[in-house]
């Protein structure tokens, strides 16, 4: 057989590999544009109320084509408080790169006692510079925010940790303004909590006379100060299949081993609280939490027997390189965790807090 048609045959087995609650909306409320800072163009009659009770508290509203979610851990604010979020129609006029009109969140004079979240869900794909920002009362942008960013589907969260809350938006800021947004939330925060994910895991799948049997391994650390944020590790995964079909003078045919292999994970979760209300989905299910895709560069080799009359031998193609991405999502429910790998399946696994 032709090195070249085995190296394709493996590359077809790598595509084989390859091959968030609260209620989402909350209390109407009625916001005097007097209550709200001059210059900025609200919707009264859109803002919604939360409720912040000892479990904490979450509403989502529209503005313009994207969506904004604000959730308050439990804890992190007066229980009994009620704050109101008002969309604007548009951006204010000092925000030079505008990615939606915005929110603001009057907390009635009780902030949060802890950190909170907040987050945007935008239509298609945003710009690579896209994140959140903190406006002045001008309507200038007064704080890069530093953001976590997942595509998630057609659109892309963009969500954050945040200590206060007034006015904000998301906008197109440069690379520089972005990092230095971590470094004063890093200094601002002090010691940094930081999540460990370990997944381990087999799973078999059966397919038109093959059967594949798969071993998964993924080791990760990130997040901020909940689960949320970015995490980077490595992940491993390796594939024996065998097709079990007779195939006339041909057998062992199709007698696969490879496995790939990320050094370079990296991956974004966004707190299931604060997921559920971005997606509409309600947090008594597990919810998609984060996604990712592995970069998987590994080896593999096929072997095959014939035996007839014409045809006798073996073939083993030996050691073949290659490469194939490979999608994932991410559910957490507590303490536990499934990651999915799209036609492959689902590996269980922990999430665990550490510090560093």
């Amino acid at each position: 057989m032709p090195r070249s048609r085995v190296f394709i045959i493996f590359l077809a087995c790598m595509l084989v590999l390859g091959a968030f609650g609260c209620d989402g909306g909350g209390e109407p409320a009625k916001t005097s544009a007097e209550d709200l800072p001059s210059g900025f163009a609200v919707d009264t009659d859109a803002a919604v109320e939360l409720a912040v009770t000892a479990d904490g508290g979450g509403v989502g509203v529209t503005t313009g084509d994207a969506y904004a979610a604000v959730y308050v851990p439990p804890g992190a604010a007066a229980d009994g408080a009620t704050w109101t979020i008002t969309p604007f129609t548009e951006a204010p006029e000092g925000v030079e790169f505008p990615l939606c009109p915005g929110v603001h969140v009057d907390t009635a004079g009780t902030e949060p006692t802890d950190w909170c979240s907040i987050g945007f869900s935008l239509p298609g794909t945003a710009s690579p510079n896209a994140t959140i920002v903190k406006l002045a009362e001008d309507g200038t942008v007064a704080e890069v925010v530093a953001t976590s960013r997942m595509d998630y589907g057609d659109r892309t969260f963009l969500t954050a940790y945040v200590d206060g809350f007034s006015d904000y938006t998301t906008a197109e800021e440069d690379q520089a303004a972005r990092d230095a947004a971590w470094v004063e939330q890093a200094q601002a925060k002090g010691q940094t909590p930081d999540w460990t994910i370990k997944v381990v895991g087999t799973e078999t799948q059966e397919n038109q006379g093959w059967t594949f049997d798969y071993e998964f391994d993924l080791f990760a650390s990130g997040g901020s100060i909940g689960k949320g944020g970015v995490y980077t590790g490595h992940a491993n995964l390796w594939v024996t299949g065998h097709y079990d079909m007779p195939a006339g003078i041909v057998s062992g045919f199709g007698d696969i081993s490879g496995s790939a292999r990320d050094d370079a994970l990296r991956f974004v979760i966004v707190d299931a609280p604060l997921a559920s209300l971005l997606t509409g989905e309600s947090i008594e299910q597990p919810v998609i939490a984060g996604s990712g895709i592995m970069n998987g560069t590994g080896l593999g080799s096929l072997n095959i027997q014939a035996a007839g009359p014409d045809v006798k031998g073996e073939y083993d193609s030996g050691q073949v390189e290659g490469a194939s991405p490979m999608p994932f999502t991410i559910e957490i429910a507590g303490e536990d965790v499934e990651i999915e790998i799209e036609n492959v399946g689902i590996f269980p696994g922990k999430i665990l807090r550490t510090a560093q």
